[in-house]
């Protein structure tokens, strides 16, 4: 399907949607279930006309019905597509729909119904496409978006909605990869709202229910975090700078035991991580000699961009690298959210405070620091 494949690049990355004039059903897919070249040019051709009109009205109040349009479209160039392209035009169908139930007037909420319905749609002509739980869960992220606009901005009542909602998800679809992600995010919804009784029983869940997923090595990580485990903390990595004698050693965070200890994890393209470094020198400057240790943890994917960030910088303390960023080993141990952030370590190596930035140091710090003479 050559020309299937020179038009999908035009479509760009997020598509939107609205009214239906090209609604979908079975009549449209041939006989043979895939259309040749001639047969698909018509609808190849007015789904480039509707992505010129989006781009071309995109701040215009109607352009959801382009989407709209355009992601019915697109339902019908799948149902006559070959299987190696299905999906992928199938999931693009998705976020029109998508786009279009978040631009349509609330008034006027035609677009946002027609996505409720696309997952029971997707399944009567789509049997067994992953794009049908996509759907599912887009159609989450909408209302949660529709629950905040209700509300008049009310985020606590929409992230709330948000955790309800994809742990139902995940009691619907026990068995799908995506079961794991929703309930790890509707945990990590549920700790930034500060319910972390409701995030460690979510986190717990994980553990027990996927305890091969990814997702339940970083709930075990933030169930140690949150203070389901009260083991010390461990941390083992390489020097961010290392000389030739040194270049196979290790730094081992129990070399700090008997110091309160700040473990800060950062990647240079971290937001704000130029300012925060600026605050932890200054840290440094103050409590270093009242027991005062940080230890830098760099996340980004070569050592390389850490030691760039860092030239020309005033650093005091332990330089070391752990590469993946969120994805990595460190940030899957800890059950890390976001970073840069830092992690306060007591003398004996237990966490004492974590999700901490540099200015919330200060106050902790005076309160556990013997006082300058």
């Amino acid at each position: 399907m050559k020309a299937t494949r020179t038009w999908l690049p035009s479509l760009g990355g997020s598509l939107l949607i609205a009214a239906n004039l090209f609604a979908f059903s079975p009549d449209a897919v041939p006989a043979d279930g895939v259309a040749n070249e001639q047969q698909l040019r018509p609808l190849l051709d007015k789904l480039t006309e509707l992505s010129q009109l989006i781009e071309r009205n995109n701040q215009s109040p109607q352009v959801w019905q382009y989407h709209l349009e355009q992601a019915e479209l697109l339902l019908r160039l799948a149902a006559q597509s070959q299987q190696k392209e299905r999906e992928g035009i199938l999931r693009m169908a998705v976020d029109g729909f998508y786009s279009a139930a978040i631009l349509c007037p609330r008034e006027q909420p035609v677009a946002f119904e027609r996505l409720r319905q696309l997952p029971q749609r997707l399944a009567q002509f789509f049997p067994g496409s992953s794009a049908i739980l996509y759907a599912v869960l887009q159609e989450i992220q909408a209302d949660c978006i529709l629950v905040l606009e209700q509300s008049g901005g009310d985020n606590t009542k929409s992230e709330k909605h948000r955790c309800e909602r994809l742990l139902q998800f995940a009691r619907e679809h026990p068995d799908v990869p995506e079961a794991a992600k929703a309930v790890l995010q509707a945990a990590q919804t549920a700790e930034s709202l500060g319910d972390n009784e409701e995030a460690s029983r979510c986190y717990l869940y994980l553990v027990e229910h996927f305890p091969n997923d990814a997702a339940a090595r970083k709930a075990a990580g933030a169930l140690w975090r949150l203070g389901q485990n009260h083991q010390p903390m461990a941390l083992e990595l390489p020097l961010l700078y290392s000389s030739r004698n040194s270049r196979n050693a290790l730094f081992n965070l129990e070399e700090l035991r008997g110091r309160l200890v700040v473990v800060y994890f950062w990647t240079s393209t971290s937001e704000g991580v130029a300012e925060e470094f600026q605050k932890l020198k200054q840290l440094t400057d103050r409590y270093a000699g009242r027991g005062l240790e940080i230890v830098y943890v760099n996340m980004d994917t070569e050592p390389a961009e850490g030691r760039a960030f860092l030239s020309g910088r005033l650093t005091a303390g332990v330089h070391v690298y752990q590469p993946g960023g969120l994805d990595g080993a460190v940030a899957e141990r800890y059950g890390l959210q976001k970073v840069p952030q830092a992690f306060l370590v007591s003398r004996d190596g237990t966490l004492l405070k974590h999700s901490l930035s540099a200015s919330q140091l200060e106050a902790e710090l005076a309160s556990r620091l013997p006082r300058g003479r």
